[in-house]
Formats: structure tokens, C-alpha cells, sequence
């Protein structure tokens, strides 16, 4: 999954946090970035909506880089 570094940046929506899901139906992971100061930690869950259903989804990685932060998120193993 690409992250915002790979990307143009675009201005953020105004809960300053965007998802990128486009390769979910492949890898089951979508990746939050964020320009908050507060990153979430591994583990925290978050209820995600992507292709038309409602996820449950653990972060598995955070990075961080000047001014916020990356999550990547996918389905927690039980």
C-alpha cells in the first residue's frame, strides 16, 4: 500500500485524517494518515467503512514524520 510519502499530499478533510483503502479488497489492510500530533498505538481498533461494509481493524504499524503520523490498519488475528 502506497503511503502519503509515495503520494502528492492534498490537503486534509476537516477531521484532519485521511484512508486510504483502494487495495483492501487485496491486502485487507488500509492505511490513516494523519497530521494530528496524537498518533493512536498498536492494537487500538478502529470501525472502518470500506467496499460497502463496516470492518473492525487493529493498527498493526504506526510511523511517524515531521507534523503527524501513518497507521496501517487490518483485520486483528484472534
Amino acid at each position: 500500500m502506497e503511503g502519503p510519502s509515495r503520494r502528492r499530499l492534498r490537503a486534509l478533510n476537516p477531521s484532519n485524517y485521511e484512508i486510504f483503502d483502494e487495495d483492501f479488497s487485496e491486502t485487507g489492510e488500509v492505511l490513516i494518515w494523519s497530521r494530528s500530533p496524537l498518533p493512536p498505538h498498536v492494537g487500538d481498533r478502529f470501525n472502518i467503512e470500506t467496499s460497502g461494509d463496516l470492518h473492525d481493524l487493529a493498527v498493526g504499524e504506526i510511523r511517524t514524520f515531521a507534523g503527524g503520523w501513518t497507521a496501517i490498519c487490518r483485520a486483528p488475528r484472534n
